[in-house]
């Protein structure tokens, strides 16, 4: 125990700004839905979105996981060490800013698809006069935008071979692989994984084309009357001109882009 302490504590001493609050906010999100049902406003579904207004779910999603048994308790915590663990070397390679915009972007369009979905579904089975529960089925959690992110940079290496537990098969089919998983165990709930597949399959459409310039994120660094730069959980905000790789950083195994970062030491690109 004093060992996987020290170990924690390690993870946590080296933790950027953006990797400590991707951990501890999903997770104190999880752990008041013990004593807050009212936190439930923070679910996406096309329900809660289409028949109740709540548009912010977009946003909030990522980080809204329900309260159940000890089994979910334990994925949340799994979750919250995966990404304490793996997105502090994304951070320093990318910058603090540019990973949270980049996340945001992910979330907006994976959620934007789910719904759209689901909506589609929701059509098909009234016209077929089947019971439809595809307006319930909820997006939460930040594995939608990992599977996005792991999808995105199989594709830039599709032909090359990889494994899965013993079983060879190419990477363009990899993610496809791990979402069939998914979907077996937990059927239907899984619609906002196939989304972040289905994105990650659309290769025309690149996350990167809309973040804004190296410049403008160093002015908004600068800017006190934003969050950017500030010390989030007392973790240090790497700025843009502070990153660490001069190519892309891999999140989920995904390429985030680095383009337009003035090139400092040479280094292979961490992996998440």
């Amino acid at each position: 125990q004093v060992v996987a302490m020290e170990h924690l504590q390690g993870l946590w001493k080296d933790a950027p700004a953006i990797s400590r609050s991707f951990t501890v906010i999903p997770l104190g999100f999880h752990c008041a839905s013990w004593r807050f049902s009212e936190l439930n406003v923070l679910k996406l579904s096309l329900y809660s979105f289409r028949n109740e207004g709540h548009y912010w779910a977009i946003f909030t999603a990522p980080f809204w996981e329900p309260a159940g048994g000890l089994l979910q308790l334990l994925m949340a915590l799994l979750v919250a060490y995966w990404i304490l663990s793996g997105l502090p070397r994304v951070e320093r390679a990318m910058g603090s800013g540019k990973l949270f915009l980049w996340s945001c972007c992910a979330t907006i369009a994976v959620n934007m698809l789910f719904l759209l979905f689901a909506f589609a579904l929701d059509l098909l089975y009234q016209a077929m006069s089947w019971r439809s529960i595809w307006p319930l089925i909820p997006s939460r959690g930040l594995v939608p935008v990992a599977i996005y992110a792991l999808t995105v940079h199989s594709l830039a290496a599709g032909e090359a071979e990889t494994s899965l537990v013993g079983i060879p098969l190419k990477r363009k089919h990899y993610p496809l692989a791990i979402v069939a998983f998914f979907c077996l165990l937990n059927g239907p709930a899984e619609l906002a994984v196939v989304a972040a597949l289905a994105l990650g399959y659309l290769r025309r459409i690149q996350i990167d084309a809309v973040l804004p310039s190296d410049g403008k994120l160093q002015r908004w660094e600068r800017n006190p009357g934003l969050f950017f730069g500030r010390h989030l959980f007392n973790g240090r905000w790497i700025g843009i001109t502070e990153a660490d790789a001069a190519g892309p950083a891999l999140f989920g195994e995904a390429r985030l882009p680095t383009q337009g970062r003035p090139v400092g030491r040479q280094q292979a690109p961490p992996e998440f």
